[in-house]
């Protein structure tokens, strides 16, 4: 899979949004792309999902230019105003909308069941606003990747809400382990604090994703393997 922009702008009513940006990503593949904080990085999130028309330039997801298709295919995670969830509502809602969106059980047995495989039950009660900011992205990205069709993961502006760049940039780097396309956008300061080299929104010659190596399959273990396992036990 490759998630391919070339040279694509957006214009706003008094001024432009985007200009002329190119970036791509691949499965495994994590890319910062940063931009002064703004309207900027919802323009590129939608630009690059297709949904928002470019008025330049032209986004391709394995060649074809589909924006339905890259509309099933490409999710946009906490873009401010279009996908943020509303922070007045708890916490269990919230999932459960998600979940709804994904096609899983939605019910309240299912959410809380949901919440607790993912380490986060003592939560379900809380107004979204009063997650701690490394929760809040984990579950909204892990929320967003329990739709079976999603091949690449926009995470938009995560920094917004202040914590340790380092902790979404890992999330980002486990979604690509499992196989997940990546973009995170974000401001240059947290590019600088993560010291990784960054594709700029405005610009067409950008550096390489960062590659992560696939996790690799857990072997199972066989009868005949835990009878040899006992006999070394019982000779040592």
């Amino acid at each position: 899979m490759e998630l391919e922009a070339a040279g694509i702008s957006v214009r706003g009513p008094h001024a432009p949004m985007l200009h002329a940006t190119s970036v791509s990503v691949a499965d495994h593949q994590v890319v910062l792309l940063t931009g002064y904080p703004g309207a900027g990085h919802v323009a590129a999130a939608l630009g690059l999902s297709g949904r928002l028309k470019p008025d330049t330039g032209r986004v391709r997801l394995d060649g074809k230019t589909d924006p339905a298709l890259l509309r099933r295919r490409v999710a946009v995670v906490d873009a401010p105003g279009i996908t943020e969830p509303d922070d007045a509502l708890p916490v269990q809602t919230v999932v459960g909308e998600e979940l709804a969106i994904a096609g899983r059980k939605a019910g309240r047995k299912a959410v809380l069941e949901w919440l607790n495989e993912h380490d986060a039950a003592e939560h379900a009660d809380k107004r979204f606003e009063h997650l701690p900011v490394a929760v809040r992205t984990r579950l909204l990205a892990e929320l967003t990747v329990a739709r079976t069709d999603v091949q690449v993961v926009i995470l938009t502006m995560p920094d917004r809400h202040g914590g340790d760049p380092h902790g979404w940039f890992e999330l980002g780097r486990g979604l690509a382990a499992q196989g997940y396309g990546v973009i995170i956008t974000c401001a240059d300061a947290s590019a600088r604090l993560l010291d990784v080299k960054a594709a700029r929104m405005g610009e067409t010659d950008q550096p390489d994703p960062v590659q992560v190596a696939p996790i690799a399959p857990v072997e199972p273990v066989t009868p005949i393997d835990e009878e040899q396992n006992e006999e070394e036990e019982t000779e040592a």
